[in-house]
């Protein structure tokens, strides 16, 4: 229980730290872009919120969002809280609490990635839209690479097994903004199978942003699980299984895929990692209401808040697969524990 109170406490800190140091370098960055948030509005979108673009009325929006101030003082005013106009005190995104959207009409950047419009469940909204694409794409790695992988390693040598590494090597070749074209190509344009702009609610048109999502990661996943199962097929211990007559199903579900969990563990960390951050191409590409696209609107708007909330978000999601991934290696795997113990590398 102290090993993994130690763990976990030693991972938090370590966590929290990155996440300060990656706030402040994304936000050095946006603040060093030219240009105000205020004249990215289209005309449209100034006249919706009433904003005209005279010096008195840019002061005063400047001065409401804290855009007024010095930099470093934007800064701590963000991360940390600060006094309101009511002098209230206030505490910021290290309570939770990511700001006002500029974009959004002053909501709050929690409330447009986590809220679903009005009589609608989480899961309609953009963070839910995100996180059902990502699961459905990891059925997708999981199905399909796994049953891939072991397959291709127990026929080394056959021509299926060589046309699937074939396919896969050139599945890890093509990024996934050029498979998502292909796909627009392909199934909008030519057999009209896809939609220019599709019902998000209809589950058949998830199949193909999700297919691009995977396919990468999925080719990747299925290489890890041939390599490492073609390295333990070699292993004394399995020759010696199956000298004493056991049979290969058996030798598989004991032997075989045990002593393979904690690289495939580690991969399906880094390809769960790989598909959040797949999010803001595919989710752009296919027009997905995600926290991907999202994140490309707040960009061309110069949505300060939202920016800085969604990179948080990120960093946090990508942090959080990497403990968890950590810490299943070292409950599957107690040599990894050991040679920690050890002071190995």
């Amino acid at each position: 229980m102290k090993t993994i109170f130690r763990f976990l406490l030693t991972k938090i800190l370590r966590a929290v730290a990155i996440l300060v140091g990656v706030t402040l370098i994304v936000f050095l960055l946006i603040h060093a872009i030219d240009g105000n948030p205020w004249e990215n509005f289209s005309s449209e979108q100034r006249l919706m919120m009433g904003i005209v673009t005279n010096t008195s009325v840019i002061d005063m929006l400047n001065h409401h969002f804290g855009l007024d101030l010095p930099l470093w003082r934007q800064f701590t005013r963000y991360f940390i809280g600060d006094f309101n106009e009511d002098g209230n005190l206030f505490c910021g995104a290290i309570c939770g609490n990511l700001g006002p959207s500029i974009s959004q009409h002053g909501r709050s950047v929690q409330d447009v990635i986590f809220r679903a419009p009005s009589g609608l469940t989480f899961w309609e909204s953009r963070f839910g839209y995100s996180i059902r694409l990502v699961l459905f794409s990891s059925l997708i790695v999981i199905g399909v690479g796994l049953p891939l992988g072991i397959w291709s390693a127990t026929k080394p040598g056959s021509v299926l097994s060589r046309t699937i590494s074939i396919g896969l090597t050139a599945l890890t070749s093509i990024p996934n903004f050029v498979l998502g074209l292909l796909a627009i190509i392909v199934f909008a344009s030519w057999l009209k199978i896809l939609k220019v702009i599709p019902d998000w609610n209809d589950p058949i048109n998830w199949i193909i942003p999700a297919i691009v999502l995977a396919a990468m990661p999925m080719a990747n996943f299925a290489r890890v699980t041939r390599a490492s199962l073609i390295n333990i097929l070699n292993e004394d211990y399995i020759r010696t299984a199956r000298g004493k007559g056991l049979a290969e199903t058996r030798i598989m579900l004991i032997h075989q895929i045990p002593n393979m969990l904690a690289p495939i563990i580690t991969f399906l960390g880094q390809t769960f990692m790989e598909m959040f951050t797949g999010l803001l191409i595919v989710e752009n590409l296919y027009a997905f209401p995600g926290f991907g696209r999202g994140f490309w609107e707040a960009v061309l708007k110069l949505d300060y808040p939202m920016i800085m909330g969604l990179t948080l978000i990120y960093a946090s999601g990508i942090l959080l697969i990497n403990i968890l991934t950590e810490f299943l290696c070292e409950l599957v795997d107690p040599r990894i524990r050991l040679s920690k113990q050890q002071g190995a590398p």
